[in-house]
């Protein structure tokens, strides 16, 4: 089965959209660090998705996917992947040896060895876990995919819904953490003003970017950011806080007219808002894309992630959150500076 899913990925993207998982998938192919072993792998279910588990299967793993609700997939990889005879689950189950997590979904269960989580947004439901839990997240890696590939799913996401990004525009940014950072960028590239809604302690993160400066709406100020939200045209939140925005401010003065996008794993604007007055429903819009993020902007996450599972295998003793060792980021860092289609842009988020 895993020469037919390396045909897919080598007949649908060139060389360079996956070289790091190209090379993980010869190295588990030889090594086969997950012989024997059920892993359930949680990541949204599109066809890039073949990419992160491909190189699990070719490890030995027996691999199950997740498709529960709530996450956003790809229906037609569904009916795709079934056909392959790859296993997939509707309901939750036990009797996994590890879980590649996502949003936290399967924080619940009770791998025999441990947990890799995907996101910011699912480590937290790890704080007390006394197995192991992998957090990708908290990697230089996931930059590439946070501010890199989100930032470009913001663009395709808009288009997708007949939406250009022109510079008559006023853009209001909610978090310019890694995701955030990323959409400002996008944004100021395309030629459009963009005001950020943060945090004081962390205002510094909008002087000096690789694009200039943006200016600073303080969140704890709800006046001021009502009068930011009043300027606005375009409104995209990006903090990965669940609900942040009808918890700490007004709901009318977001209904005036603006567009409102997300672009974070959660709801971030909350049950206050009525579901279509958020494009796509509150869903990320990337999430209405055939490729949410294009594969060569998260292969490195996902092969981070996968690393992270034999990590687990090899320190039984490790429990709660472990931060990905810097050696093991930066061997599959130097893969994709070396071989990437993205090499160049790199440079843009310090990598």
């Amino acid at each position: 089965m895993t020469e037919k899913l390396l045909q897919y990925l080598e007949s649908h993207y060139a060389p360079q959209d996956y070289p790091v998982i190209r090379a993980q998938y010869n190295d588990f192919q030889g090594r086969r660090p997950f012989a024997g072993l059920r892993i359930l792998e949680a990541t949204p279910l599109f066809f890039n998705t073949i990419a992160k588990f491909l190189p699990l299967m070719a490890g030995g793993a027996e691999v199950t996917l997740s498709h529960i609700g709530g996450v956003p997939y790809d229906p037609a990889f569904i009916g795709w992947a079934e056909a392959q005879g790859i296993r997939i689950a509707t309901n939750k189950e036990e009797g996994f040896d590890l879980v590649s997590d996502c949003i936290g979904l399967h924080s619940d269960l009770r791998p025999k060895y441990g947990f890799a989580e995907l996101t910011h947004s699912g480590i937290g439901y790890y704080a007390d876990c006394d197995k192991p839990c992998f957090n990708t997240d908290g990697s230089r890696i996931k930059r590439i995919e946070g501010a890199l590939g989100t930032g470009d799913g913001l663009i395709r996401g808009l288009q997708a819904f007949g939406l250009g990004v022109e510079p008559s525009q006023r853009w209001l940014l909610f978090g310019f953490g890694k995701i955030g950072s990323g959409v400002g960028m996008r944004l100021r590239a395309a030629g459009v003003p963009v005001e950020v809604v943060e945090a004081v302690a962390v205002r510094g993160r909008l002087e000096n970017t690789p694009v200039g400066d943006f200016p600073f709406v303080d969140m704890e100020d709800p006046d001021a950011v009502v009068a930011a939200v009043r300027r606005a045209t375009h409104i995209v939140t990006a903090t990965s806080v669940a609900g942040v925005i009808g918890r700490r401010y007004p709901v009318e003065p977001f209904l005036e007219g603006q567009v409102l996008v997300n672009i974070g794993a959660e709801d971030e604007y909350g049950p206050l808002f009525p579901e279509q007055s958020v494009l796509n429903r509150k869903v990320a819009v990337n999430f209405a894309l055939e490729e949410p993020t294009h594969l060569r902007y998260i292969e490195t996450t996902f092969a981070l992630q996968n690393a992270g599972l034999e990590w687990i295998l090899n320190h039984p003793e490790a429990r709660g959150i472990v931060v990905p060792p810097e050696p093991m980021q930066e061997s599959l860092l130097e893969i994709v500076r070396r071989e990437g289609a993205i090499a160049g842009e790199l440079r843009l988020i310090g990598l």
